[in-house]
């Protein structure tokens, strides 16, 4: 008779801090609100399962509520070494692909030959990662049901998760979607769906909302958005380049300069490492800009941009430092001035990247604020408003009402407001600021930070966090600027991380505008024309105006940097 094991808990690190901080503020006073802290690393689930032949069935089910699930599925011939599988996941038959992996929609068969098996199941960041092995050995049939756990229900709490820059793919879609816990999804160019192999009930996957789009065109590294529903709610069936053409941001005749005099359209920098950035800057037309993209992806590491400037320290084996580098271009786009949230996605050149792996969680704000009760130490408060519409979804994005995240889950609020809100305050006034943070994480954590103005406020372990109570220094503001909190992890493949978009604060109705960013994009502007004077007369001639416009915008901008 076939043989399974129970369920074998390994915990490396499983704490739970909660703490309650009585110090919010506004204009050096302070307010009562409360703080809830939750931080939990992954738990790796160990199942193993000696079946007696060639065919298995495996089906999966939420762990809490016991409803059948999508995931998606790694198997592995030969066992793991360690936690860690090896190799390219096998293919398993009437599967729908899901870059790595496959989609195991509720249940599925394998018919396998005989011998050792691994398997992994991951379903997004919000769920802990199920792992284990199992024997085949004589032909017979075998079924197990496994159990997944989820670590916290974004949705539930009001984050709705989404992929800025998904490239077109026969794969099923929604179904991909659902194996991910992904909600919306915005579809870059159109290729036939293939069918769905047959499901394995006739029951529908229970799995909302489903909101896809081929509202986005890419333009040599500028995405240029329409509205999400008024493009289709039907990526499968709807050719992006049939969008009405004022709907659509132009470029000019040229891909250095941007122009989105459209109300409904927006444009966002896709590659932050492209050579025209600090033209496109000077556009004062972009609204977005990617901060996890297609050079972080898990088919294979990339070392180096495939397209643009290649920032300094970068491409000698760490796999990390090119996403370090655009976060840190992302925090000069900050400081020389700019209000732009950050946007997360696939991007177009990670097609056999799964689906939803850089994701955004957008938010609305409360109408008031919910607060915690210490009496109740189990229940926490509502923090965020649910989006009601794809459209809702991307107002929120470009309001940066967001957390950009290929792994850790934060759900942070300063002084009781979601990222994108503005302090304002006059000048001789001192803001005091209280940051709230609700962190779930699987990976073991490096570091968590509160970065003021490009300086850390505050940097801890994840260990000295909770050791702490949650606890993290009031921050006190007499001048323009904005705030972000990131969560950084060992991961060492790429750089795994999450960031809250930007808090500003205005004092006087200014912005701040720091001279070091301003020429750190001179200098980036100054090789971009040292390129471009390697180009033939002709189209040297077409970038000319643009060029001259953007150096006479950072000069400008020199002029009032401090």
């Amino acid at each position: 008779m076939p043989t399974f094991s129970m369920p074998t808990w390994h915990t490396a690190r499983d704490s739970t801090s909660r703490d309650v901080i009585q110090q919010t503020v506004h204009r050096s006073r302070i307010l009562p609100i409360a703080l809830a802290l939750f931080a939990t690393s992954c738990i790796f689930v160990t199942k193993s399962v000696r079946a007696a032949g060639g065919s298995l069935t495996v089906k999966v089910r939420e762990e809490k509520t016991d409803k059948p699930l999508a995931t998606r599925m790694e198997i592995y011939r030969g066992a793991p070494s360690g936690q860690t599988l090896t190799g390219k996941p096998m293919p398993i038959r009437k599967t729908v692909p899901a870059g790595i992996g496959v989609v195991l929609d509720r249940s599925v068969e394998m018919s396998l030959a005989d011998g050792v098996y691994a398997f992994r199941m991951v379903r997004g960041p919000e769920y802990r990662i199920l792992s284990g092995t199992f024997t085949l050995e004589r032909t017979s049939l075998d079924e197990r049901e496994l159990a997944l756990p989820r670590m916290v229900d974004m949705l539930s709490l009001g984050w709705t998760s989404g992929d800025c820059l998904v490239p077109a793919s026969p794969a099923d879609l929604p179904l991909r979607m659902a194996a991910e816990d992904l909600h919306v999804a915005s579809v870059l160019g159109r290729v036939e769906a293939k069918p769905v192999p047959e499901k394995p009930s006739d029951e529908p996957l229970e799995f909302e909302p489903v909101w896809i789009s081929s509202n986005v065109q890419l333009h040599d590294g500028i995405a240029i958005y329409a509205s999400a529903e008024s493009a289709t709610d039907d990526a499968t069936e709807t050719d992006p380049n049939a969008l009405p053409s004022e709907r659509l941001a132009s470029l000019n005749n040229d891909a250095h300069a941007v122009d989105s005099n459209t109300p409904d359209a927006h444009a966002a920098i896709e590659n932050p490492f492209a050579w025209p950035v600090p033209v496109w800057l000077a556009s004062n037309k972009i609204d977005g800009i990617f901060v996890l993209g297609d050079w972080l992806r898990l088919d294979r590491p990339v070392l180096k941009p495939t397209d643009g400037r290649e920032p300094p320290g970068v491409g000698f084996g760490d796999g990390r430092s090119l996403g370090r580098s655009a976060e840190r271009i992302y925090w000069n786009v900050l400081e020389a001035g700019f209000k732009i949230p950050p946007l997360a996605g696939t991007g177009n050149q990670a097609a056999e990247t799964p689906v939803g792996y850089n994701r955004l969680y957008v938010a609305e704000p409360l109408a008031s604020y919910q607060s915690y009760s210490a009496s109740k130490p189990d229940v926490y408060p509502v923090e965020a408003t649910r989006v009601a519409t794809q459209d809702a979804w991307w107002k929120a994005a470009w309001a940066g009402q967001s957390i950009a995240t290929n792994g850790p889950l934060l759900r942070p609020k300063l002084a009781g407001e979601l990222p994108g809100h503005t302090f304002t305050a006059n000048q001789g006034e001192v803001l005091e600021l209280a940051m709230e943070l609700t962190l779930s994480v699987r990976d073991p954590v490096d570091y968590l930070e509160v970065v003021h103005n490009g300086e850390v406020h505050y940097s801890a372990r994840l260990d000295e966090f909770a050791l702490a109570g949650g606890k993290i220094p009031l921050l006190s503001v007499d001048k323009s600027g904005w705030v972000v909190v990131r969560v950084v992890t060992l991961f060492e493949d790429h750089f795994r991380a999450a960031m809250s978009a930007p808090w500003y604060i205005e004092f006087d109705g200014q912005r701040r505008v720091s001279r070091k960013a301003v020429e750190f994009f001179q200098a980036w502007q100054s090789d971009y024309e040292q390129r471009l004077l390697k180009l033939p007369p002709a189209e040297i001639v077409r970038h000319a105006p643009f060029v001259k416009a953007s150096r006479q915008f950072w000069a400008e901008r020199a002029n009032v940097a401090q």
